[in-house]
């Protein structure tokens, strides 16, 4: 028997009993072994990163650990480009004389006192749980690096934001300007150094709402973007260079060690899944002719993105909050082989095809919604979020020994929902989702348009055209585990949609080619041939 397995069972024994200090020591020392034989599966993984064939056609390794980096710690990536913009301007700030070194030292003790409360709150509402097992399965990092990114907001705040607006550095200043809207820029700064005149009932300096400082921030990360040199894969790389900002590059060895550290197994498993997807699809498009250049999709994207970047939804908030990216770089990757399916169907993106696809799909577009009830079966430990050793399978046992006992009638669906339903510790709809329109019923099982070309399907989608009203189905396998559920009832579309209408046309026109590239995909993903040696 895996020895990971081994390990959990006894761990699992001793959290039933619970009893003592003695059994709690040794449960916390199980749970530090099972995170050994994670890290040494990882490390066995890894090797298969190496020798990646698809369709015969072998994958350069730095590639596929790129592209690994970007799909397990996109998060990190982006901390990295902070990273940079801060040692710049600390550079700058003291080769001008307007600060000394020492004022960027930021110790341990420092991150422990800012981190305390937060620690605190938690332990008091999640007892028994160990935070840094959450901050592992929630954020992919381990204790080291989830402080060292505490760290990183604590030196960024020192460094843009110190003490009183009106002693902020002139960057900090400019950002915030070419942030406001109109000319109002020097009004709002002025506001903002009134605001913090004199002190507080307690006698210390007054400081600024913490709302107030979070949009400074924001503002200041979209400024040094704006006027900074960032360069990722899609930008050409070499495929050794993770990232380059104002030509300061991460390697993508180093980015590697550094991201894997806070990886569980199925988070590498996943990202291989999807180098080999995009690699298996770049291969078909490019055999029709239909694979754009790396010039042409720089303009395509360029001009795709602009009408949204204006706005506070901008494409990276779109791709990552609900599509599911795991980063931007994820999404522009996909993005480029869904623009070039497009071209491949072009003929076909007419106004009937259109316009039927728009009468089929109503629902979506024009307000129709689901009421579904839900019982999941997790994979992941409820109470952490973090993946437990032969999860999926446990979950799917689980799952039909429930469904068996409703099928014999031995146990209504509520009474199942009510005594086996397995929820994380966030989730207040407790499996009762009500009537919600698609995309929130993919966002409560956890699913998006990122993961449906990895799963070949959407369990929403299921659920919201097709599933028989007032039926129980499954189990059927969702992103953390299997799920039984009943639909309960359904209301149709509120108008007709008209892809005359250019607003519409281009809303139905997007939907189309994402549906079409969706089985096109599954079909091409079939037949490939994928080997790691």
């Amino acid at each position: 028997m895996n020895r990971i397995v081994v390990v959990a069972a006894a761990l699992a024994a001793l959290s039933a009993f619970g009893l003592g200090q003695d059994a709690q020591d040794k449960e916390k020392a199980l749970r530090r072994q099972v995170d050994r034989l994670q890290e040494q599966l990882i490390n066995e993984r890894t090797k298969l990163l190496q020798n990646v064939k698809v369709n015969d056609l072998a994958l350069d390794p730095q590639a596929v650990m790129r592209e690994a980096v970007y799909l397990t710690g996109g998060k990190l990536v982006e901390a990295r480009v902070a990273d940079f913009f801060i040692l710049e301007e600390i550079k700058k700030q003291i080769e001008t004389g307007g600060r000394r070194a020492e004022e960027f030292v930021v110790t341990e003790e420092d991150v422990m006192t800012e981190l305390a409360p937060m620690q605190s709150d938690f332990e008091t509402k999640n007892p028994g749980v160990d935070f840094w097992e959450v901050v592992r399965s929630q954020y992919g990092l381990n204790r080291e690096t989830f402080l060292q990114q505490r760290k990183q907001a604590i030196m960024f705040d020192r460094v843009f934001f110190p003490g009183s607006p009106k002693n902020w550095p002139q960057i900090t200043k400019e950002a915030i300007v070419a942030n406001t809207q109109g000319d109002q820029g020097p009004q709002f700064l002025a506001q903002l150094e009134k605001a913090t005149e004199g002190t507080d009932e307690k006698g210390n300096p007054k400081k600024l709402p913490e709302f107030w400082v979070n949009m400074m921030r924001q503002f200041v990360q979209k400024g040094l973007r704006n006027w900074s040199d960032i360069k990722y894969a899609s930008h050409g790389l070499a495929p050794d260079t993770v990232l380059s900002v104002n030509g300061i590059e991460w390697k993508t060895a180093e980015a590697f060690e550094f991201v894997k550290q806070g990886l569980f197994v199925q988070d590498l498993e996943r990202a291989m899944q999807e180098v080999v997807v995009r690699e298996a699809l770049r291969q078909e498009l490019a055999g029709k002719g239909v694979y754009v250049s790396d010039e042409e999709f720089q303009t395509r994207y360029e001009e795709y993105r602009k009408p949204y970047d204006s706005t506070p939804f901008t494409v990276e908030v779109i791709a990552t909050r609900f599509k599911g990216y795991p980063c931007l770089e994820a999404f522009r990757a996909r993005w480029r082989l869904i623009t070039s399916y497009g071209d491949l169907i072009k003929n076909e993106i007419n106004d009937d095809n259109l316009q039927a696809h728009a009468d089929k799909f109503a629902a979506f577009f024009a307000d129709g919604q689901v009421s579904i009830d839900v019982i999941p079966f997790q994979a992941r430990n409820p109470k952490t979020g973090a993946w437990e050793p032969d999860g999926m399978q446990k979950s799917k046992d689980r799952a039909e020994e429930v469904f068996a006992a409703l099928e014999k009638g031995s146990m209504t669906f509520d009474e199942a929902l009510n005594s086996k339903g397995e929820f994380f510790a966030n989730d207040e709809k407790k499996g009762r989702f009500g009537f919600l329109p698609l995309n929130q019923v993919k966002q409560q099982l956890r699913e998006s348009e990122f993961t449906q070309l990895l799963d070949g399907y959407s369990v929403a989608s299921f659920l919201f055209y097709e599933a028989e009203v007032g039926k129980t189905v499954g189990p059927i396998l969702g992103p953390d585990g299997y799920l039984i559920a009943r639909v309960n009832a359904r209301t149709p579309a509120r108008r007709k949609i008209d892809v005359k209408v250019e607003r519409e046309r281009e809303l139905v026109r997007e939907d189309f080619i994402n549906h079409r590239f969706m089985e096109w995909a599954n079909e091409i993903i079939g037949k490939a041939k994928v080997s790691n040696n």
